[in-house]
């Protein structure tokens, strides 16, 4: 990474396959917050079972990442979605022997998909023909969209992650870590903070943009899909994400099959049909 930070790409080659097709997209899988990409080798397995050829990155600083944050190294949203998420993408499709503009699509969780929604909006995911992406409870933090104990949390603990974050140089987890978290860099958290409290992404630490502008302009094909128990990400937390996108197109699905946030992963079948769905009703393959 450009930060001399290193982080392994998961693959998952569906020409090892009999089932492959030379037709399907490449699907890079995103994970959510203080999640790393191992959990999610079920869903890649089964996706890798139909054809797909399929990769997992890293959230930096989580899993395989070698960075680690600290008082002198931090790094927020722009960064992932201007540094990392193209350059695991380029990875993968070199070492799966796919072209640079073979399609892709993101499949992203929760956070994943808050930076995966950045990344659409830059010139990097149409050089790498990024034609979409699927979100698994993947909403914007807004507490105004939650109720009960989710809430509750985005109220009270998010300000102590954020302020935090600021006062310690990061987000340290252990005691404290109530969200299960884990260590994080000061500009990410503080940047997920002001996220929950204005449903903005402006002022981003490095951007060489105005994402809130960009956002507006992304026509990519967009499905945010939750599970009818997730209370980590209500109907409204998916809504305001893609109404960031008015541009796109885009569509929020509930699911049923009690889930919850996490156990799609473990669990692929539901979400990898809607993905073939969305597949197909996008148009997303080879030409």
């Amino acid at each position: 990474m450009p930060d001399g930070s290193t982080s392994s790409v998961r693959l998952f080659d569906a020409n090892s396959e009999t089932s492959a097709s030379p037709h399907k997209p490449l699907i890079v899988i995103w994970p959510g917050f203080g999640m790393g990409a191992r959990y999610y080798d079920p869903i890649a397995l089964e996706l890798a079972a139909r054809g797909y050829p399929t990769a997992t990155g890293e959230l930096r600083g989580q899993g395989s990442s070698t960075a680690v944050a600290s008082r002198k190294k931090t790094w927020g949203y722009h960064d992932l979605a201007s540094q990392d998420y193209p350059t695991t993408v380029r990875a993968a499709k070199k070492e799966l022997g796919l072209a640079e503009d073979h399609p892709t699509l993101l499949l992203c969780h929760s956070m994943g998909g808050q930076i995966a929604s950045l990344f659409l909006a830059r010139p990097e995911a149409e050089m790498l023909n990024v034609q979409g992406m699927i979100g698994v409870g993947a909403g914007t933090p807004y507490y105004k969209s939650f109720s009960g104990d989710s809430k509750r949390r985005l109220l009270f603990g998010a300000p102590v992650m954020g302020i935090g974050s600021l006062l310690i140089g990061y987000w340290p987890g252990g005691k404290l870590d109530i969200a299960g978290y884990g260590r994080q860099a000061r500009a990410h958290t503080w940047e997920w903070f002001r996220f929950g409290r204005t449903n903005t992404l402006r002022k981003l630490r490095g951007q060489d943009r105005n994402y809130m502008d960009a956002l507006a302009q992304v026509d990519s094909n967009v499905m945010l899909t939750r599970f009818t128990n997730d209370d980590d990400c209500p109907r409204q937390s998916a809504q305001n994400l893609v109404d960031l996108m008015p541009c796109a197109n885009t569509s929020v699905v509930e699911l049923k099959g009690g889930l919850g946030h996490n156990r799609w992963a473990r669990q692929p079948h539901i979400v990898v049909d809607k993905l073939e769905e969305f597949v197909d009703e996008a148009k997303i393959s080879v030409r």
